[in-house]
C-alpha cells in the first residue's frame, strides 16, 4: 500500500483485511485454459495443461513422421518400380504411416498407458471414470477421432487440396474443446471416455 503523501510504503492494517489485487481477466493465458479447471482426480495428479499436451503431441508427430516415412519410402519406391504405377508411391505411404500412427498409439496407450511423448512429460491417457488403462477399442476409438482425418487424407493424396484445411480447422476444434472442459478433455477424450492426466 503506497502512502499517498510520499515516504516509504505503509503496512498493511493489523486487522487482516488486506487483500492481494484480484487476478487479472483476459489477455494472454499461458495453458490457453478458458475453463475452471477442476482439482486433480488424486493427490499428486492434476489435469494435464493444454500447452504440456501439445508439446507431447508435436515429439509423437516426429517419431510416427521419421518412421512412417521412411518405411513407407522403401516399401513405395519398391511397389512403384515393380508394377511401373507412381500413384503407389504415394498411396502406400500414406497408408504405412497410417497403419504406423495406429500401432504406435494403441500400444502406447494401453501399454505404457502413454504414447513416448507423453512418457517424456510425465503424462498419461487413462479411463476418464476410474483411472484404467485403455482397453484396444477405446484407444483404437480415441486415435480415430485424434488422428484418423490426417489419416485418411495421408492415404488418398488427391483429397489434400480440399482435406487439409478441414483437417487443419478439426484439430483448432480438438484445442478448442480441450480448454473448454474442466477436466481439459479434448472431443476426442469425450468421444472414447478418456482423460489426460499428469504426475507430480
Amino acid at each position: 500500500m503506497t502512502n499517498p503523501v510520499g515516504g516509504p510504503p505503509v503496512p498493511p492494517p493489523p486487522s487482516g483485511n488486506w487483500q492481494a489485487p484480484p487476478p487479472p481477466t483476459g489477455g494472454f493465458n499461458p495453458n490457453f485454459q478458458q475453463s475452471s479447471v477442476e482439482p486433480g482426480p488424486a493427490p499428486g495428479i492434476t489435469y494435464a495443461d493444454t500447452v504440456t499436451r501439445i508439446i507431447a503431441l508435436v515429439i509423437d508427430a516426429v517419431i510416427i513422421g521419421v518412421i512412417g516415412w521412411f518405411v513407407g519410402f522403401v516399401i513405395g519406391v519398391f511397389l512403384a518400380a515393380s508394377t511401373g504405377v507412381d500413384i503407389l508411391f504415394l498411396f502406400v505411404g500414406g497408408l504405412v504411416s497410417a497403419v504406423i500412427s495406429l500401432g504406435y498409439f494403441v500400444y502406447g496407450w494401453t501399454k505404457m498407458r502413454a504414447s513416448f511423448g507423453q512418457k517424456f512429460l510425465n503424462l498419461e491417457t487413462v479411463n476418464a471414470a476410474d483411472g484404467a488403462t485403455l482397453n484396444q477399442s477405446q484407444a483404437i476409438r480415441r486415435w480415430a477421432f485424434l488422428w484418423g482425418p490426417q489419416a485418411v487424407i495421408g492415404i488418398v493424396p488427391f483429397l489434400a487440396i480440399i482435406a487439409w484445411p478441414l483437417e487443419f480447422l478439426y484439430g483448432l476444434y480438438l484445442l478448442y474443446t480441450v480448454t473448454q472442459s474442466r477436466k481439459r478433455q479434448g472431443f476426442h477424450d469425450m468421444q472414447s471416455g478418456t482423460v489426460v492426466i499428469k504426475h507430480g
